[in-house]
């Protein structure tokens, strides 16, 4: 009693676990094909298909493994196992590629933000630099020129100011109540002579600067845009090769027990392998092992009940028979006895009219 309840408890476990591994496959599969496929519903009818089609294969198959080829040709047992395997083929490639994205190199869209937001920062700061040496050099450029206008002026003023002294103290030298002699005049001639040859000075100076700092500002601002535009080439550049890099060295971008695995590895055996190589190893041996699971838990569990199946078969295929074959015998009975009953009415019928022309030869029948 303990031993059978004991058989009992373990297929409900398999069972359990054979449904469990079902669901999970179901859930990745559906996953994936919703990943390629558009419509909701439609991937989930497709997903429910092809499971629940791959657990009743399994089972039919198993069943009907055994019967005779009347019942079970060949030419279906190889429908059966194309279906089969390309089902459990399916499910290990949707089991594949779900996996592979949880283990290949899962912190890998948070490395490339990290780096591309660092090619942003570097851009900013490489922009500002462009910017501060364009408006440093346009301060040289007029410091330099107010340091020329100065030196011009310091050049000038000196004999001007000496003049405007000697005029201003000739002022002073009153002469029958006039100042303005002869060496008063020729003073102002020559303060204003040197006024003049200043105010050309500083025009043509002026000038000149004018048309250096024209130049010098179309170079630096020529200078500028070259530079900014290089920088933004190779910003994008860099940020094109960034989208496009995979990261498949980057340790940042792996998972740490994978790292950790390889580096295990590599230590032990001195082989090394990379990691989207044990990505697709672990993928591959946890797909293959959970459908070998779902295989084995229906298969087990079918092969336990075949014979109380195959009986429960037998016996409701006989009594199908043996109720056909009845209901024909009463269908049959039954017509006889309606057939029967026909000919004694016809009987009766025939002898209630000899009856009456007995009676009455007047009468017709």
């Amino acid at each position: 009693m303990h031993l059978t309840r004991f058989f009992y408890v373990g297929w409900i476990i398999q069972l359990v676990v054979g449904i469990a591994l079902f669901s999970v496959s179901f859930l990745i599969e559906l996953a994936v094909l919703q990943s390629f496929l558009a419509g909701v519903v439609m991937t989930l009818v497709l997903a429910a298909a092809l499971e629940l089609g791959k657990a009743t294969a399994i089972v039919w198959h198993r069943y009907l493994k055994d019967a005779p080829q009347s019942l079970y040709p060949v030419s279906i047992r190889r429908i059966s196992a194309v279906f089969r395997f390309g089902l459990v083929g399916l499910s290990i490639l949707c089991s594949l590629l779900f996996i592979g994205v949880q283990v290949d190199r899962p912190h890998l869209e948070q490395v490339r933000a990290a780096e591309l937001a660092a090619l942003q920062s570097r851009l900013d700061a490489d922009l500002q630099r462009v910017e501060q040496d364009a408006a440093a050099g346009a301060r040289r450029l007029d410091a330099r020129q107010q340091e020329a206008l100065a030196a011009l002026r310091a050049l000038h003023e000196p004999g001007i100011a000496e003049l405007e002294q000697l005029l201003s103290a000739e002022m002073d030298n009153v002469v029958g109540g006039v100042f303005k002699g002869p060496r008063y005049q020729e003073i102002a001639a020559r303060l204003a002579q040197a006024q003049d040859q200043r105010d050309i000075a500083l025009a043509a100076l002026t000038a000149r600067q004018a048309a250096e700092a024209n130049t010098q500002s179309a170079a630096l601002a020529q200078a500028h845009t070259q530079s900014r535009q290089a920088l933004l080439h190779d910003a994008e550049r860099a940020r094109a090769a960034l989208l496009n890099d995979g990261f498949e060295t980057d340790v940042r971008a792996q998972h740490p027990l994978v790292t950790t695995f390889i580096r295990t590895l590599e230590a032990v055996t001195g082989h090394a392998i990379t990691p989207p190589l044990f990505a697709l190893g672990l993928a591959l041996f946890l797909a293959v092992l959970m459908e070998l699971g779902i295989v084995l838990a229906f298969e087990t569990i079918t092969l336990v009940m075949l014979p109380t199946l195959s009986a429960q078969h037998r016996e409701e295929v006989a009594t199908a028979a043996l109720r056909a074959e009845l209901n024909g015998t009463a269908t049959r009975e039954a017509l006889r006895h309606r057939e029967a009953i026909e000919r004694i009415r016809h009987r009766a019928d025939h002898i209630l009219n000899k009856a009456r022309m007995h009676h009455d030869p007047t009468a017709t029948t």
